[in-house]
């Protein structure tokens, strides 16, 4: 008689760490410490300050966690990417997942998991421990370098100028009137075209140009630019997707001159990545790369967090190393 050969399922264990602040996180406590209470075996740490994250990752790392879920918005997920690449406490990375709790969730809406956290946990926890991988997605970081003794930042997504200037009004403007998530970032994009459209650039919108240096794989140039974004995601938010550049490269970077020309045949163009024949020499240019270095003397976000810019102006950004997220 013929053996059947049994095919052991590697044990999984999973952890959770959460930012206690997260505006979902709080909304979805309750339900999140239910599922917990019936899932004992699913290890859970919260933290209050970002300063208490090494403890958590190193806590995971003891307790042999496989399948680690992230449940915070784009600064949370920044955050702990980033200490798994500078400086992990595992000897072997574990799986990631996402699960969307922030203000922002930009990386979240492309590779997490879907819907509310209790309900992505309890999704997440009952497919991994069944021996399921999820589907697999891969998305270069984004390394960024301010060259001024400050460790290397990871991320997904930089932007500066208009972009700052934009998240600094939904901020002030939008967040204010109870708008979040991604609701509040379609309705600040509305709002900042809306403004540069009626005041143009200057004190009335809140929107200026900044003269920059751009080195796209060592080749440089200045532009009087309104706004620069770039990232590996391929999407900003669920039908935003403001990258058109042709190429190998991973990094994507897309500018907008300052004054915007034709700007309101131009916007929802650039939202869509879907240009016109006349907008890269009306300005819009959208462009592939493997590095980019930046000569600029305002603020930078990087995953909706802020970082100055160095006093030399100068802020290398390079595509890798590649993550990979488990989606369930």
């Amino acid at each position: 008689m013929a053996q059947i050969a049994m095919t052991r399922v590697p044990m999984v264990r999973i952890g959770v760490i959460s930012n206690a602040h997260s505006k979902r996180n709080k909304m979805s406590m309750r339900e999140i410490h239910a599922l917990l209470a019936d899932h004992p075996q699913v290890l859970h740490r919260s933290f209050q300050h970002i300063l208490e994250l090494p403890s958590c990752l190193a806590e995971m790392a003891a307790a042999e966690v496989t399948h680690l879920a992230i449940s915070g918005g784009d600064g949370t997920v920044l955050a702990v990417v980033s200490a798994l690449l500078n400086d992990s406490p595992f000897k072997t990375q574990p799986c990631l997942s996402l699960l969307s709790a922030g203000m922002t969730n930009v990386i979240a809406h492309e590779v997490g998991q879907p819907g509310l956290p209790a309900t992505g946990l309890k999704r997440l926890v009952l497919r991994a421990e069944a021996g399921e991988t999820g589907e697999i997605l891969e998305r270069p970081v984004l390394s960024v370098d301010f060259g001024d003794g400050r460790v290397i930042e990871r991320g997904f997504l930089i932007g500066g100028i208009g972009f700052y200037q934009g998240t600094q009004l939904v901020r002030r403007d939008i967040h204010t009137l109870g708008a979040k998530q991604t609701f509040a970032a379609k309705l600040g994009i509305a709002w900042s075209i809306l403004k540069i459209l009626v005041f143009g650039p200057g004190p009335r919108s809140g929107f200026h140009g900044e003269d920059i240096g751009l080195t796209i794989d060592g080749q440089a140039e200045r532009r009087d630019c309104l706004m620069f974004l770039a990232s590996t995601l391929q999407t900003v938010l669920p039908g935003v997707a403001p990258f058109w550049g042709e190429g190998p490269g991973r990094l994507q970077l897309t500018t907008i001159d300052s004054p915007p020309r034709r700007f309101a045949s131009a916007a929802l163009a650039v939202l869509r990545g879907k240009p016109k024949p006349w907008m890269a020499a009306a300005g819009y240019l959208s462009r592939r790369m493997e590095k980019l270095v930046l000569d600029i003397s305002s603020p930078v976000m990087i995953d909706g967090e802020k970082f100055e810019a160095p006093a030399s102006g100068r802020i290398i950004v390079t595509a890798g190393p590649v993550m990979r997220f488990h989606r369930f």
